[in-house]
């Protein structure tokens, strides 16, 4: 069988474990029967768990940031169009529950082992890095708003995710969050006063 066959295979396997099962009660054996595959044939492609993780962790990532260079960089969409498809596409990985599982998993064992976070890390710099661009499009892509189409729960989902989501970023890839100054622009974001576009 192929090498990149048999990887796929592997990682395939991987996931479908991770849908069921945290990754720490998932052994190299538990992958191995799996995929339908020996533990030394596993041990050829990964020789340890680390590296199996690591491996689920290069494709995971590298899906996610190909397919988001994709929608950055798209020729055939303009304006405001390019900048929403792209927030919308990119993200939508978020409503999948399988793929939440995976990307949970790898975060925590991404907390818990040194190895792991290094690519995380660098994953989630190099994502920040293309939000960065989008939002410097956005400024002038962007159509107005009107902020009454939000409703008080959607407001307060949005602040739930910013303010949850920021302790865990701050972990994997600080940038020196303030928390006084963060508080004011996540209010600032449905004060009545500001205007209507998103600056």
């Amino acid at each position: 069988m192929d090498t990149s066959i048999k990887r796929k295979r592997i990682m395939d396997s991987l996931k479908r474990l991770l849908d069921k099962y945290s990754y720490s009660y998932i052994s190299m054996q538990n992958v191995a029967d799996e995929a339908g595959i020996s533990k030394g044939g596993l041990r050829y492609y990964f020789p340890t768990k680390e590296s199996l993780f690591i491996g689920l962790l290069e494709d995971f990532f590298t899906g996610i940031e190909v397919d988001h260079m994709k929608m950055v960089n798209s020729q055939d969409q303009s304006g405001d169009r390019a900048v929403l498809s792209t927030l919308f596409n990119i993200e939508s990985f978020v409503l999948n529950q399988k793929n939440i599982k995976i990307f949970i998993n790898l975060i925590l064992y991404g907390l818990e082992n040194p190895e792991m976070m290094k690519p995380i890390s660098i994953f989630f710099r190099k994502h920040l890095e293309i939000y960065k661009k989008v939002i410097e499009q956005a400024k002038s892509d962007l159509p107005k708003i009107d902020r009454n189409e939000f409703d008080l729960e959607f407001k307060a989902r949005i602040t739930q995710i910013i303010l949850l989501s920021t302790g865990l970023l701050e972990a994997i890839d600080p940038i020196g969050m303030e928390p006084a100054k963060l508080a004011r622009y996540v209010l600032s974001l449905f004060s009545e006063q500001q205007s209507a576009v998103i600056s």
